[in-house]
């Protein structure tokens, strides 16, 4: 091997440990098997934009370890893209693009009040293009306001309901987000990292059952302080 091949095989080696101490870090008292922190890495819903790459740089560092020839040398040399490309999924593992950077931020998201008038905000959410409203009152987190919601009051209630005197506040018992109709609501912590919202949408779910909004809060519960709310459009934003 020759010797910028052997310094490119000691930096990659180097790259790759300081790849697994950040992950020893992150799974500290948090593992779920007995492998690898890399394979515990790979089946986290985070490593999914870089997945294919370090499986790749993975299967080349067991080589560079694990295997030689018969004078001893490394039967393989990671080439300087290798070795840039172990390098990016460092960074990325290093500083993850989080959540609550791709969605909607506080001071952007409309917030409804229980006093407002629910068909006035739901002409106001057609105009804007919004499907979801978080409503608060001056206790906190209320609820979600919808179509949805607004539908499934008028079918229970009458559509005779659907004045112009309709309050939001009056609709409570179809804001509350652990209902279960055909909505549903996630509330993650500000640590929460995109790929990770991104598997929360796209996780298999009984029909009528659909993930509608991630909202970031300060704890990741409902009673705290909404910092930014995503949709499966921020989603796609997010990836572009």
């Amino acid at each position: 091997m020759e010797e910028n091949a052997r310094q490119r095989a000691e930096q990659f080696l180097n790259l790759y440990r300081v790849l697994e101490g950040l992950l020893e870090k992150r799974y500290a008292g948090k593992r779920t098997s007995s492998g690898s922190v890399v394979m515990e890495y790979l089946h986290d819903a985070d490593s999914l934009p870089c997945r294919a790459d370090l499986d790749m740089c993975r299967e080349i560092r067991n080589l560079l370890s694990h295997n030689a020839d018969e004078d001893g040398m490394p039967v393989i040399e990671p080439s300087e893209a290798v070795v840039r490309l172990l390098g990016d999924i460092v960074e990325y593992v290093r500083r993850p693009r989080l959540a609550v950077d791709c969605g909607t931020r506080r001071d952007d998201i409309t917030f409804a009040h229980p006093n407002d008038n629910a068909l006035d905000l739901a002409r106001h959410m057609l105009r804007m293009g919004y499907s979801h409203v978080p409503v608060r009152d001056r206790n906190g987190f209320v609820g979600v306001f919808s179509t949805a919601s607004l539908m499934h009051y008028a079918a229970d209630v009458g559509f005779d309901a659907l004045d112009d005197g309709l309050k939001v506040g009056d609709l409570k018992g179809y804001l509350d987000v652990r209902d279960d109709r055909d909505e549903r609501y996630a509330f993650l912590g500000p640590e929460a990292t995109l790929p990770a919202v991104r598997a929360a949408f796209e996780a298999p779910r009984e029909r009528n059952h659909r993930l509608a909004v991630v909202f970031i809060t300060e704890d990741g519960t409902p009673g705290t302080r909404i910092l930014a709310m995503l949709t499966p459009w921020d989603i796609i934003k997010g990836g572009e």
